[in-house]
């Protein structure tokens, strides 16, 4: 499949993405669940239009069933790297990406994750079941991108945003409602919304 190296289409991407595989169950230790293909669709977009996207190398910490990485390829980035602690997920994954041999998939603890990227995507664990548990995902972006986005809930984002902000440039926040269907015994409702915040930073 020929990515969109010379114009974007928002939608057409976000049809794409409601395509890949999904988990049939998830793990609430880790605080999985899916991505939404319109959040997805747009950080990626606005990641494209920012110049971040197109021949750029592209990690997706913590990257579940791939979206990031795989979205990233579709828009022609020249490599994307997923990283994920859970082996079921990567299986998913590298099967989501047969058609894009730009994008690679790694079973691993994002503190074994090293090297140096143009771009790193990331909708890391929110904390709620392990406080602070988006900290490690944070300071490993920071380690090794040069530009940074990110999606926080946005009941913690004060504290994320006085860390980010001693240590990149705020360039964008948005904020943005991800969209989360009942995959967990306390889900009430078919699909729940979360209120979250899409960040944008330059390292300093």
């Amino acid at each position: 499949m020929e990515p969109h190296r010379n114009k974007i289409n928002k939608k057409s991407l976000e049809i794409f993405l409601s395509r890949l595989e999904k988990p049939a169950s998830y793990n609430i230790d880790l605080e999985q669940y899916p991505t939404d293909a319109n959040s997805a669709s747009t950080l990626l977009t606005e990641a494209y239009m920012d110049g971040n996207i197109l021949g750029k190398t592209v990690i997706d910490l913590g990257t579940g069933t791939g979206i990031f990485a795989i979205g990233s390829c579709y828009l022609g980035a020249s490599h994307a790297t997923g990283i994920d602690i859970d082996p079921a997920m990567i299986e998913i994954s590298r099967r989501n990406a047969e058609p894009f041999p730009c994008a690679e998939f790694i079973n691993s603890s994002i503190s074994e994750v090293h090297g140096n990227y143009d771009t790193v995507i990331m909708n890391p664990p929110f904390g709620s079941v392990i406080k602070h548990d988006d900290m490690p995902f944070i300071i490993k972006a920071l380690e090794i991108g040069t530009r940074i986005y990110s999606i926080h809930n946005i009941k913690s984002y004060e504290y994320i945003k006085g860390f980010y902000s001693e240590r990149m440039r705020l360039i964008r926040q948005e904020r943005i409602f991800i969209k989360v269907p009942r995959i967990y015994p306390h889900h009430t409702e078919a699909h729940h919304e979360i209120e979250s915040l899409l960040v944008y930073g330059i390292k300093n």
